[in-house]
């Protein structure tokens, strides 16, 4: 005997819509979640939001966050979801300004973070969780005064020409004759950037 009707496949099938409902409306439960903020946003698909092209392998994350940023022409900014997580994304300068550096305090603990074992990863100021972000900032923050970025500016530019006048002539056709080279020589030129824009 079945346990809501008298034949098991009926019941089954009860079982498994149930199943599908309760699956749908929790995942669609915060798509709501811009349109009650008064917030733009880009009409989400349910279970997998607006990452549906990235997780069907059609669109890397970058490039979904450049097809946002376009669709969002004319907007300071615009609300998105991955998964059920509502996401947005700032498209005025003032208001990243304000994000990154002036309400910083409020802003600090983003959904992304890398790996801590990460060295490069996890000491970048776009990532880092707060009581890190701020020792990082300070210790990064005379580096970067106007008067030094205009001097590296010029010195990086005379260095940017310079690599693209020898990677033109590595060049046969159209295509580098010795790819293995280009790593050794990026590497060359990243260790003259930073001797010389650390003085």
């Amino acid at each position: 005997m079945a346990f809501i009707t008298a034949y098991w496949g009926l019941d089954g099938m009860i079982a498994l819509m149930t199943l599908i409902i309760a699956a749908y409306l929790y995942m669609t439960r915060k798509f709501n979640y811009w349109k009650r903020r008064g917030v733009s946003e880009i009409t989400p698909t349910p279970f997998l939001g607006n990452f549906t092209e990235c997780a069907l392998l059609k669109k890397s994350p970058g490039y979904l966050m450049k097809d946002f940023y376009d669709r969002a022409k004319g907007l300071p900014y615009v609300g998105f979801y991955v998964l059920d997580k509502p996401f947005l994304l700032v498209r005025d300068r003032e208001i990243v300004k304000n994000v990154l550096v002036k309400d910083f305090n409020y802003f600090s603990d983003r959904y992304g973070s890398p790996d801590p074992n990460d060295r490069l990863g996890y000491a970048n100021l776009f990532f880092i969780k707060n009581p890190a972000w701020k020792i990082l900032r300070t210790k990064l923050t005379p580096i970067f005064t106007s008067g030094k970025l205009k001097k590296m500016f010029e010195l990086m530019s005379e260095c940017a020409k310079n690599l693209d006048t020898h990677l033109e002539s590595l060049k046969v056709n159209g295509m580098f004759k010795k790819i293995y080279q280009i790593l050794y020589i990026m590497s060359r030129h990243k260790e003259f950037y930073e001797k010389n824009c650390d003085k």
